[in-house]
């Protein structure tokens, strides 16, 4: 397993270090700041988050109008624990100062571990050795670890270590981005802070949230220094000091457990018993199973690709962030920049159903299942969402949230994004597929496809036999608020023909009584569902053989996007809504997309008519789109398109095409670009008649390979120039479908299929 690697101090790459080389895991993430802070005038945003947890702050409006959302929900920077100051012999390391003659990090993706290495030469010509590395557990997730390491190489003498914890911490922003916050708050307020037998705790509350968070932090050091302690307000100071020979080291660990109110009844007692129970474990125990837990994640998970390192090396830190940013309990999910930065405030979009919840059902389970319970979870939440919005049933997820209400003060590119509703369904619909765990539906899944269907019936209405749905956004957000968006009626469509679906799967099986009393489910309202499904209108252009964006997107001036300067790009920083909204002109995939989830809607002649028409208007300003054009790309023969975008998406963090990998990663992206790989040339679509693979090989590849979970079997493919190789590796024998034939797979035996 290789890492990822970045060489050579640039201080203008400061910012994409530490959303790059972040630590986290799922629950916890730290940004990868200096230790020993940023130097004067060079961006950074020093933080550290906890997935879900978060204030609450109002929303500004110039006129505000019923409905609208008064108060929204951010995500919040902790207590601030990464500080560890450096002298030696009296001069502080700074990288601003002396001379810098090495510099180096590296994410290790097989132990979980990030570590950045510096050779300095203070001003005075003394020359020390940097070794710092982090870890947050991927077993003990409330616990982060530092280890910093200092080696005097051209002489003996006196070094110092300072650790600093901080409750004086608050959030960043930017009034000129709408993707992160616009004003500058500070959310959390200490309400202890003292120095404990080895260590310090700092204990807070949110402003307005009420959530309680406690860290304690315990040091050790591994050579005999003297200490010191002091505070300074809500800054906690201990210092150690140690003369040290030439090429041995001072090395100083902090064990940091964070613990918060929405997991643990009492944050501080929480805070401290594990630090107590991780410290009797010991460092090596977790660097043991941080090393177990990634080999069986790496085991079941790992997309290999024979013939491009460069591409190997993006797929496997995609993957492996993907891991470090879910919710897994139920309580958090997938923010759009995971943990590792602000941007967009912490806030869980449609992006975790669509582009991240496919990777972990067919890799993990557990984290998937973990996603749904996030969503049935904030149901009720969803339910008083569809009152606020005139439906008087139903259930409509809000567009942007934490806990489940509105955080979207504008309404064209958020509340009216109904179609998320449908990418929620869409995604328990494909656990249903993919598992076959009736219990599951029975007791969570067949509520959410009931009440969100509701909301479709409500939301829309029949005229002249076509069941049509008025006034909504769909995933582009340059054309707002339209009639018959095609993507948002095909889910739509979707979600009311398995609502009624689900409910006699159910009943054949005995298991639907308790959801049908519990929901008042009537044989009318499940006929009702069927009929809106049968007669779902699905805009469709007969002269160009396309199916139109919504009503009115093919008679708008189309806009040249050559014509526009390139640093114009992303038009929402540069254009005003409305100018966007009168041009034939996309964000992203929208149509595309719809023709990927849903490809059995069309003919083939449309979707390449249609994929064909929009390529031609989509900016690909939102990074959730060129993976969708080289999943479609794929189906449609054309794979030296597929790469072009394959390879637009799979790098986009890691060589910081879009310029705002500062702000925190791309998540979505990267479950996108999974995507692009198992679905786009693996050809893998879960169906009613079971998993279909359709595998096609680039040819600048030598071969590729992958591994999905499908029902109670983990399932091997490698594919070659000629053809592939399929094996059960774990489970019972299956039946999948490759190029559209029925192929039986045994345990343990390997069938070829030719290309």
């Amino acid at each position: 397993m290789k890492s990822i690697t970045s060489t050579g101090y640039n201080p203008a790459r400061l910012g994409w270090e530490e959303s790059v080389f972040h630590t986290a895991n799922g629950y916890l993430g730290v940004r990868g700041s200096p230790e020993e802070g940023a130097p004067e005038g060079v961006f950074s945003v020093r933080g550290a988050y906890i997935n879900g947890f978060y204030d609450i702050k109002d929303i500004q409006y110039g006129e505000k109008l019923y409905g609208f959302p008064e108060t929204q929900q951010t995500t919040i920077n902790l207590m601030d624990v990464q500080t560890v100051r450096l002298w030696v012999e009296g001069e502080r390391f700074t990288l601003s100062e002396g001379e810098v003659l090495k510099y180096d990090r590296e994410l290790f993706l097989d132990r979980g571990v990030s570590e950045k290495r510096v050779l300095w030469r203070s001003p005075q010509g003394r020359e020390v050795f940097i070794r710092a590395r982090r870890m947050a557990s991927l077993e003990q997730k409330e616990l982060f670890l530092m280890k910093y390491a200092v080696m005097p190489m051209n002489f003996s003498g006196e070094v110092v270590l300072e650790s600093e914890e901080s409750g004086e911490v608050s959030n960043f922003f930017n009034p000129n981005d709408p993707r992160v916050a616009a004003e500058a708050l500070k959310h959390l307020h200490i309400t202890r802070a003292e120095h404990t037998p080895g260590g310090t705790l700092l204990a807070g509350r949110t402003d307005r949230s009420s959530l309680e968070i406690a860290c304690a932090v315990a040091h050790q050091v591994e050579s005999a220094a003297e200490k010191e302690t002091w505070q300074a307000g809500e800054r906690l100071f201990t210092r150690f000091k140690a003369h040290v020979p030439q090429e041995e080291s001072l090395t100083l660990t902090k064990w940091c457990v964070y613990a918060d109110s929405r997991r643990h009844p009492d944050a501080q007692d929480a805070a401290q018993r594990i630090l107590e129970d991780s410290l009797a474990k010991g460092l090596q125990h977790f660097l043991a199973r941080q090393t177990q837990i990634l080999s069986a994640f790496w085991a079941a998970s790992r997309v290999e690709v024979e013939g491009d390192k460069a591409l190997q090396s993006s797929l496997d830190y995609s993957l492996y962030t993907l891991l470090c940013s879910a919710g897994w309990e139920g309580i958090s999910s997938v923010g759009a920049k995971g943990l590792s930065g602000e941007g967009y405030e912490g806030h869980y979009f449609w992006d975790t159903e669509i582009y991240v919840f496919p990777f972990f059902l067919m890799t993990s389970r557990n984290i998937a299942k973990g996603l749904l319970e996030y969503r049935y979870n904030i149901l009720d939440k969803a339910r008083e969402h569809a009152r606020l919005m005139g439906h008087p049933k139903g259930a409509l997820y809000a567009w942007r949230t934490i806990t489940g209400s509105e955080c979207s003060g504008y309404y064209p590119s958020g509340s009216a994004q109904y179609h998320l509703t449908g990418d929620v369904s869409h995604a328990f619909i494909q656990y249903y597929l993919a598992t076959g765990d009736l219990t599951f539906m029975r007791d969570r899944g067949a509520e959410v496809l009931v009440e969100t269907a509701r909301l479709w019936l409500d939301a829309g209405h029949e005229e002249k036999g076509q069941f049509r749905i008025d006034a909504v956004t769909g995933p582009d957000e340059y054309t707002c608020v339209v009639n018959n968006n095609f993507y948002t009626n095909a889910v739509a469509r979707e979600n009311l023909s398995w609502a009624a679906k689900i409910i006699k799967i159910l009943d054949k099986q005995g298991m639907a009584e308790d959801v049908r009393k519990k929901l008042n489910i009537t044989k009318e309202e499940l006929r009702a569902f069927e009929k809106a499904a049968k007669r779902m209108y699905l805009p469709y252009d007969k002269e160009r053989d396309i199916h139109a964006q919504d009503d009115s997107f093919l008679r708008k001036q189309r806009l040249d996007l050559k014509a526009i300067p390139k640093e114009n790009f992303p038009l929402l920083l540069h254009y005003h809504p409305l100018w966007l909204y009168r041009h034939q002109v996309c964000k992203q995939a929208d149509t595309v997309l719809a023709h990927y989830l849903f490809e059995d809607l069309a003919e083939p002649s449309t979707m390449a008519n249609s994929y064909a028409y929009y390529e031609q208007c989509t900016t690909h300003d939102s990074s959730l789109s060129t993976c969708v054009f080289s999943i479609m790309a794929a189906k449609l023969g054309d794979l030296g398109k597929a790469m072009d975008y394959f390879n637009r998406s799979a790098t986009l963090d890691l060589d910081d095409t879009h310029g705002n990998t500062r702000d925190g990663i791309h998540t979505a992206n990267m479950g996108g670009s999974y995507l692009a790989m198992v679905a786009g040339f693996g050809g893998m679509r879960i169906k009613e008649d079971g998993l279909h693979l359709s595998p096609q090989l680039p040819e600048k590849w030598e071969g590729y390979a992958f591994r999905l979970r499908y029902q109670d079997s983990l399932i091997a493919c490698r594919v070659r120039r000629k053809g592939c190789v399929l094996e059960v590796l774990e489970g019972k024998d299956v039946k999948v479908y490759v190029h559209g034939q029925k192929v039986k797979l045994k345990k343990g035996e390997r069938t070829k299929v030719d290309a």
